[in-house]
C-alpha cells in the first residue's frame, strides 16, 4: 500500500536535512514555476535548511509561468541564461532540436556558488526517468543533486499543494508546462504553442529565416565545412527549414519523419532535462 502524503512529506523532509547535513552553504532550489519545483520549494522551507531558489531564463518561457513566479514566489531570483537576444542567437546557430538543445545548455549551466541543487525529477513521469535518474548523485558538471519527491505521484503533488495557487497553465488543460516550443515536445504540442503564443512563434519563424539567409550567404556550408541538410536545396529553404522543425521538431530530417505523440516532452517544466542525467548511473 501506498504511503499517506503525510508520511511522504516527512520523508522527504528527512531526505533534504540529511542532504544539506550541517554545511552552511545554502541549497540550491531548481525552480521552474510548475508544480513539482513548487513542492520542492515548500518542502525545503519545511526542512528549515538554508536555501535560495532559482529560475533560469531561456527566452522561450511562457509569460504565465513568469507572471505567476513573480506574483506568488518574490524571493525566486531570476539568472539570465543567455548573452545574445533570442533572435541574435537563432541567426547565429539556428532553431535548437532535440539533438541540439542549445537552449537547455544554456538553461542547465551550473550556477557559480552552489554545488548542492534540489530538483523536481518524480520517477513516476516516465520509464526513462526511473532508469535514468536515482534520488540522489552528481551532475556531469560535478554538483550533487537530490530528487526529495522523486517517488511521488502526480496526487501527491496537487495533494500536498492543495490551495496554494498555481500556474494558470495548468487550469487551460496542459499537464506539464515548460518552454514554448520546447523541440523535446511532440508536433501536436508545437502546433498547440503556436496556436497559444503567437507572437513568440512569429518571432521564432522571422529569426529562422534570418539564419536561413546567414547560411545562403556561405553557400550553406555549415562551419565544420559540411553542407546543411536537404531543407537548403528546396525552392523555399526559409520555408522549408521553418516547416520542418514545426512538424519533426526537427530540421535535419525530412518534414514527413515526425516523432510519435506519445513520446512525450519528458523534461518540460521540471527545469532540467534530459541532458543532465549524463554520466548518472
Amino acid at each position: 500500500m501506498d504511503k499517506t502524503i503525510n508520511e511522504k512529506i516527512a520523508v522527504a523532509i528527512e531526505r533534504i536535512k540529511f542532504f544539506a547535513g550541517n554545511n552552511p552553504e545554502p541549497l540550491l532550489v531548481a525552480f521552474s514555476g510548475g508544480k513539482d519545483s513548487q513542492v520542492c520549494y515548500h518542502l525545503t522551507e519545511m526542512a528549515g535548511v538554508p536555501f535560495v531558489a532559482e529560475y533560469s531564463i531561456t527566452r522561450f518561457e511562457p509569460p504565465e509561468i513568469l507572471q505567476f513566479v513573480r506574483k506568488h514566489y518574490p524571493s525566486v531570483t531570476f539568472r539570465r541564461a543567455y548573452k545574445y537576444s533570442l533572435t541574435e542567437e537563432i541567426e547565429k546557430i539556428g532553431l535548437p532540436n532535440r539533438w541540439a538543445r542549445w537552449c537547455c545548455c544554456a538553461k542547465h549551466t551550473k550556477t557559480l556558488g552552489y554545488d548542492r541543487v534540489i530538483i523536481g525529477i518524480r520517477w513516476e513521469e516516465s520509464p526513462r526517468r526511473r532508469d535514468t535518474w536515482r534520488m540522489q548523485g552528481t551532475k556531469p558538471d560535478k554538483s550533487h543533486y537530490l530528487c526529495p519527491i522523486c517517488d511521488w505521484t502526480e496526487q501527491d503533488v496537487w495533494q500536498f499543494l492543495g490551495d496554494r495557487p498555481h500556474c494558470s497553465l495548468y487550469d487551460e488543460g496542459f499537464h506539464r508546462i515548460g518552454c514554448i516550443c520546447c523541440p523535446l515536445s511532440t508536433p501536436t504540442c508545437m502546433a498547440r504553442d503556436i496556436a497559444r503564443w503567437p507572437k513568440t512563434a512569429e518571432m521564432l519563424r522571422k529569426a529562422s529565416a534570418l539564419y536561413v539567409e546567414k547560411m545562403r550567404k556561405r553557400r550553406f556550408i555549415k562551419k565544420d565545412g559540411n553542407p546543411c541538410s536537404g531543407w537548403c536545396r528546396t525552392n523555399n529553404p526559409e520555408a522549408e527549414y521553418w516547416h520542418r522543425w514545426i512538424k519533426s521538431c526537427q530540421t535535419a530530417s525530412p518534414a514527413d519523419s515526425v516523432r510519435l505523440d506519445s513520446d512525450e516532452c519528458l523534461f518540460a517544466g521540471t527545469g532540467f532535462s534530459e541532458a543532465d542525467s549524463g554520466g548518472v548511473t
